[in-house]
């Protein structure tokens, strides 16, 4: 059995504990990340903790509160060649996440010109959150100088005042 003779090497046995070892680790459940909620607890917790039994006036929703309103926390204006590059952040809390994307976000001038987002490739669709207090930056191509922009988000309006 001249085919066993490679049983021999080390470098066999090492590479086939490796490879084990790889097996071994991939097989096993990740752990959580930190600040990640479990969705469902363990079935040994389900025995030792009985669901419970809420009273039907705890769970009447009451009076629907106004979400937060948007405001303009710092404003940012660039100058480039042609034009000016504003950047405006954007904060608030909100009772759902909003996507700030180019169909949802529109900016004018006091005259009403509208503007244009400025183009970043690789930069993400910015969000504000819906826990807590987020805050979110928006960048516009501005041609000529003004002295104040006006940008609509989900139908509400809000000022940002230029330096």
């Amino acid at each position: 059995m001249p085919f066993l003779a490679i049983l021999k090497r080390f470098e066999v046995w090492l590479l086939l504990a490796i490879v084990g070892a790889l097996i071994v680790f991939a097989s096993q459940p990740a752990p959580p990340l930190p600040g990640t909620v479990a969705m469902e607890p363990d079935p040994a917790e389900r025995e030792n903790h009985p669901p419970q039994l809420t009273s039907p006036d705890l769970e009447k929703p009451g009076p629907p509160s106004a979400p937060p309103s948007l405001e303009v926390r710092e404003v940012r204006v660039t100058p480039s060649s042609p034009g000016f590059i504003v950047e405006t952040v954007i904060g608030g809390g909100r009772s759902a996440d909003l996507v700030l994307g180019e169909d949802q976000v529109r900016a004018t001038t006091a005259d009403g010109q509208t503007l244009n987002r400025f183009f970043e490739p690789f930069q993400e669709t910015p969000t504000l959150l819906s826990t807590g207090d987020s805050v979110a930056s928006l960048r516009w191509w501005l041609p000529a100088p003004a002295k104040s922009i006006w940008i609509e988000i989900d139908s509400e309006r809000i000022e940002a005042s230029l330096p």
